[in-house]
């Protein structure tokens, strides 16, 4: 996402801003849950849990700059993009990189953000590289759920997992119009490696993730989902990413803090 209206701030960037201003021009937004707000918050930052972000959209003013923060950045980009797309330049809107984990001097991992087919001239090498992200998600997804098959939020990843096969296909029957040379999809689908993700992430390197203890923290891998999903969105501005996004919102707000 990228607009004079709409900036990215570190954490070191934001402080500066805060402190450059009064409370008149801004409005802080947390969009953590309440538990996780309760527990540590930036001074000042009003709580609006993402499940409840874009429901909330008429009543945020127009007239102050809108803040978005949560607990490493991935919750408030979603929010922020959601709140952008629908005040456009009306409005000026900051998110802040790294949330309360940098805010509180605590190093976070960071997310690739190659552009996976920013590269590819070829229109059939970037669906036929298109489908090797999505059999890579596709992949993730139901390593998500292999290991965590009791999860309050299996359901969402179920259905992310469908997605991305359906996506895989949408695109292989663009590429079949191309070239009729092709295996059919089954094959091709199977075949596929899926060693990269959209937005740059390697398989490999989200699949090590998983094995972390705090991997066991829902919040977490929700966050991975909705990175991935946010890639997928801005690399292709497809509605079908927004609604995945959406869809991980509510499985924010109905998994246990």
């Amino acid at each position: 996402m990228s607009s004079a209206n709409f900036v990215n701030l570190d954490t070191e960037q934001l402080k500066a801003y805060l402190q450059a201003r009064g409370e008149q021009d801004f409005v802080l937004i947390d969009v953590r849950q309440p538990d996780e707000y309760s527990r540590l918050h930036i001074p000042g930052a009003q709580l609006i849990p993402f499940p409840l972000v874009e429901e909330e959209i008429p009543n945020l003013p127009q007239d102050k700059a809108l803040i978005f923060t949560c607990r490493s950045g991935v919750r408030s980009r979603a929010a922020a993009t959601f709140v952008w797309e629908t005040l456009g330049n009306s409005v000026t809107i900051f998110n802040h990189i790294g949330g309360i984990l940098s805010w509180d001097g605590r190093t976070l991992s960071g997310f690739p953000r190659a552009r996976a087919l920013g590269e590819l001239n070829d229109f059939t090498m970037v669906l036929t590289s298109g489908i090797d992200m999505e059999k890579g998600t596709w992949i993730l997804y139901n390593q998500v759920m292999e290991r965590f098959p009791q999860a309050p939020f299996r359901d969402a990843f179920v259905s992310l997992s469908q997605a991305e096969e359906s996506h895989a296909l949408t695109l292989y029957n663009l590429l079949h119009k191309r070239d009729q040379s092709v295996p059919d999809f089954d094959t091709m689908f199977a075949e596929a490696k899926g060693q990269v993700l959209e937005g740059g992430a390697t398989l490999q390197g989200e699949i090590d993730k998983l094995s972390r203890p705090e991997s066991s923290d829902p919040f977490i891998l929700l966050e991975m989902a909705l990175d991935i999903e946010y890639s997928a969105y801005d690399l292709y501005r497809h509605g079908a990413e927004k609604t995945h996004m959406r869809s991980l919102a509510t499985a924010f707000g109905s998994s246990p803090e």
